[in-house]
């Protein structure tokens, strides 16, 4: 299915491919962009909570055609090398990437910080898009 110039957001609520993964909460496709939402608590593997932070060139890649779209914009996170530390293991942080827009039809992606990364990297395979699924943004 087909839905051209819509903004749609997807509410997904999907974990990384690592148990410290922020939450993949949503994928908005508006005709200018695509904008990712994330959620991250903090774990206590980390004295402090540990740090974060993303790749310069985390993209979103169309798994069936292999298109790529590299991050233009990062919110709310630091972009790597730099780094936020965390005060305390109960600190959260919400931030979002922007992408360039994606085509609104059927697919499955993924999103990746890091190729062949390891499980503190934040990548999520196989995201089914259904266009149908999508909530129409007035």
């Amino acid at each position: 299915m087909t839905k051209k110039n819509k903004k749609l957001v997807f509410h997904l609520n999907m974990l990384g491919h690592g148990p410290s993964n922020p939450i993949l909460l949503r994928i908005n496709l508006f005709p200018e962009f695509t904008k990712v939402d994330f959620g991250y608590s903090t774990t206590e593997l980390y004295d402090n909570g540990g740090w974060i932070k993303i790749a310069p060139d985390t993209f979103i890649e169309n798994v069936a055609y292999k298109e790529r779209y590299t991050m233009t914009k990062a919110v709310g996170i630091t972009v790597a090398p730099e780094l936020r530390n965390f005060e305390s293991k109960k600190d959260w942080q919400y931030f979002s990437l922007y992408f360039p827009p994606i085509p609104q039809k059927d697919c499955v992606l993924s999103i990746v910080e890091v190729e062949n990364g390891t499980p503190n990297d934040f990548n999520y395979y196989n995201v089914d898009m259904k266009m149908g699924e999508g909530v129409e943004i007035l």
